[in-house]
């Protein structure tokens, strides 16, 4: 079994879905957890699920596009906690629009939340852990949506095509601290980012193991990134799929001719 006993993470984006179960997967492994949200409610109702099952864990709400609320839900987790060794970066949103369609506002709100955030929190807790001189891993959830297009997502897809090469820099800048840096690509897993699409009105066909992903199949790869058993792994993407990406992806896309060329 993977253990983290001793361990303290930070988990973003920890109310809905695959952040929860992440949250939940880490704590059970031993590490004492920091559920972070920009909804308090949904950041308590994370951290007390975790308590409820015999785990450690605090409710750190804040805006991951602030830079002033990154700070404080950052130190908030150092004074509890002691430190940061663990960072997942989960939380993300999605504008269901395209090139002809979205607005710039949008376009800014969904890429500031999954690229900025991501940078910003990164960057704090990164010089946490390069203070406390013990190494540490950082794991970026990415998306099967940032390794090729998809219509009616654009923000989205170039935000997470982003995440994947922000990891593979970050690996870059910090292996001579030995934290490690890596991602993690789920396929479509339970509701839709932002609860678009319920579990049961998605489209798998694309998937080739046939379902959509569980939230638990994302959260076993982040132990397991997180873990001493990926010691050697950094500057890597795990593919958490079902096989999405091995084919060429396109039977659920439906293209239709424009009713007008005029845009």
């Amino acid at each position: 079994m993977l253990e983290l006993h001793g361990k303290v993470a930070l988990v973003t984006g920890a109310g809905p879905n695959i952040g929860v179960a992440i949250a939940r997967r880490l704590a059970a492994a031993g590490a004492r957890v920091a559920c972070n949200d920009v909804d308090a409610e949904r950041a308590e109702a994370a951290a007390a699920a975790i308590r409820a099952d015999g785990g450690d864990a605090i409710a750190v709400p804040g805006d991951i596009t602030d830079p002033q609320a990154v700070a404080a839900f950052v130190q908030r987790t150092v004074d509890v906690y002691g430190g940061i060794d663990i960072l997942v970066n989960n939380a993300a949103i999605t504008v269901p629009k395209s090139l002809l369609t979205i607005s710039y506002e949008e376009w800014c709100r969904n890429t500031d939340i999954i690229l900025n955030g991501t940078f910003l929190v990164s960057q704090a807790v990164a010089k946490q852990m390069v203070a406390q001189g013990r190494g540490g891993a950082i794991v970026n959830i990415a998306s099967t949506s940032g390794h090729r297009g998809r219509a009616n997502a654009i923000a989205y897809c170039t935000a997470k095509g982003g995440i994947l090469n922000l990891t593979r820099a970050m690996a870059c800048d910090l292996a001579p601290y030995r934290i490690r840096v890596n991602s993690v690509s789920p396929t479509k897993t339970g509701a839709s980012v932002g609860g678009l699409e319920s579990a049961g009105a998605r489209d798998t066909r694309e998937i080739l193991l046939g379902r959509l992903g569980h939230p638990e199949d994302q959260a076993a790869a982040v132990l397991f990134l997180v873990s001493d058993a990926a010691a050697f792994i950094t500057g890597e993407d795990l593919r958490v799929d079902g096989g999405s990406l091995a084919t060429w992806g396109t039977r659920s896309q439906r293209f239709e001719e424009p009713s007008s060329r005029t845009v």
